[in-house]
């Protein structure tokens, strides 16, 4: 048959319907073709969708981004929640008192439970992993910042360049804290909040903490009180205000424990213990008689190894049995006493109790800080370089106070310049103005340069400080204030009406778990 012919009865079939043989095969293989060019397309887009979720998994946006709680409406990821949950952590492992926790940093903190010590100083009565109570922390965290935040929203508070201000000195400071460790600031935020943080949250968790706690500082000042009401407040309260002028001597009744000859400690025998106490009993009881015949405290405790003499001119109240004697309210000046406490021995003299009527100050000032974080103390030219940056902080400080001099010569304008030039975060948005300040509030060279009590409204001055920062102080002293033992009070006050506050702010309020929470890190 002709090519011709072939395809004419081809054509003829078609056309009646009939599918051709070849046709067919041709067709289904290239519909073969076609499926599979389609699978290998499917295969290789799936190969690069997986591909970029290994990678978006790796990155932890999915982690990081994941709700884990939600408090009333309002959903928050899991790297928010590990923000709290290690500011939690780093509140306990920075403490003074970490010996005491008993956290082990080389223990995942779902294998360590809280120990007796830990609960007390905690308020927590129930047995917890110390991973759950962090957690349960940062919810009681979340609680709070949302009913804050929606207070805020209510009143009509909203966020403002004096907030953000507060941001960028915050974050300056975090960043300052970074080099100083030798980390980078992104690597700096994950070891101190967790692999989820990233500066994008840590900026959004600050704009919410910055807001909620003008919200609350907000309600403390509009907390006003009567004269009448902080009297009586007083007299209800006055242990917790008075200061008492005392001294003692301390007989401390329990042996010394000693090394053996490896080096370990040996404790002290029942025997041992009970000679130590007669011996500080009967010291105890020499040292009185002494000072009642008119031996100084100081002279009677200087004829004892085991006596320690302590002098308290502004003694504060603390229950323990000698505060309890010295505060009575029956103490008259002179009464001298002798104090069994457990094993210990007391001999006190009471000379007077009142409260500390003393006027608080207000001043402004302007702090021109000697940044050293840059600096490697070791290096050669360490001081060198320290001194020339204390010197350019010193001539900045005298220009500032000239500038002012040369000027309107006004609060007003001492104000101006402090928020334009102060490097001190918690007064360069408010003038550079603390009020109400109290003795020792302040560091040393400061206080003095307040409480001088040839000081007189107006005056000015530079000031110089080393300690935990070094800096240039430019102080205006605006005036003398309330009296301290009234700002304790009403301090006292606003505490206490403060926590009633918050307490109905958050009450029966709930944070609700959610997937979010297994990628806490």
């Amino acid at each position: 048959m002709s090519a011709s012919r072939e395809k004419k009865n081809r054509q003829e079939v078609a056309a009646s319907g009939v599918v051709d043989p070849k046709t067919a095969r041709q067709a289904q293989e290239q519909a073969k073709e076609r499926r599979s060019n389609r699978l290998y397309a499917i295969i290789a887009i799936a190969f690069v969708v997986v591909a970029i979720g290994l990678v978006v998994w790796n990155s932890n946006i999915i982690q990081r981004g994941t709700t884990a709680v939600t408090v009333e409406g309002e959903s928050y990821s899991a790297a928010e929640v590990s923000y709290y949950y290690h500011n939690a952590y780093n509140s306990i492992v920075n403490s003074n008192y970490v010996s005491l926790y008993g956290i082990d940093k080389n223990t995942a903190l779902s294998q360590q439970s809280l120990n007796d010590t830990a609960k007390m100083m905690l308020g927590v009565s129930e047995d917890m992993t110390w991973d759950a109570y962090f957690r349960d922390a940062a919810k009681k965290s979340l609680i709070q910042l949302t009913m804050l935040k929606k207070g805020a929203a209510e009143k009509g508070l909203t966020f403002d360049d004096d907030m953000q201000k507060e941001i960028d000195s915050t974050l300056e400071t975090f960043s300052t804290y970074a080099k100083k460790a030798g980390y980078s600031t992104s690597a700096y935020l994950k070891l101190m909040y967790g692999n989820n943080m990233t500066m994008s949250t840590f900026k959004s968790i600050l704009k919410d903490t910055v807001l909620a706690s003008h919200y609350q500082q907000d309600y403390i000042d509009s907390l006003t009180y009567t004269d009448e009401e902080v009297e009586t407040y007083y007299n209800e309260h006055k242990n917790n205000f008075d200061v008492a002028d005392y001294e003692y001597i301390y007989f401390k009744g329990t042996a010394d424990s000693t090394k053996d000859a490896d080096g370990n400690t040996v404790q002290p025998t029942d025997e041992e213990n009970a000679a130590a106490k007669e011996a500080a009993s009967a010291n105890a009881n020499a040292a009185l008689e002494a000072v009642r015949n008119g031996l100084l405290m100081e002279k009677a405790a200087d004829n004892y190894d085991n006596g320690t003499y302590t002098d308290r001119p502004t003694g504060t109240y603390s229950g323990d049995a000698v505060t309890e004697w010295v505060f009575n309210a029956e103490r008259q000046e002179g009464d001298l006493t002798l104090i069994e406490s457990g094993d210990n021995y007391y001999v006190v003299l009471f000379h007077s109790r009142g409260r500390n009527d003393y006027n608080t100050v207000d001043v402004r000032h302007i702090l021109f800080k000697v940044d050293t974080s840059d600096l490697d103390s070791k290096a050669d030219d360490y001081q060198e370089k320290l001194d020339a940056r204390k010197a350019e902080q010193k001539e900045a400080a005298e220009a500032a106070l000239k500038k002012w001099e040369e000027g309107a010569r006004t609060e007003d304008s001492f104000a101006e310049l402090a928020n334009e030039l102060s490097a001190d975060t918690g007064s360069n948005t408010k003038g550079g103005l603390y009020t109400e300040v109290y003795k020792g509030q302040m560091v040393t060279e400061f206080n003095d340069w307040c409480f001088d009590e040839s000081r007189q409204p107006g005056d000015t001055g530079i000031v110089y400080n080393e300690g935990s920062y070094t800096g240039y102080h430019v102080i205006y002293f605006v005036g003398t204030d309330a009296p301290y033992w009234q700002v304790q009070v009403r301090n006292a006050m606003k505490n206490a009406d403060y926590t009633q506050w918050n307490n109905a702010l958050v009450k029966d309020i709930t944070a609700t778990e959610a997937s979010g929470m297994k990628y806490l890190v």
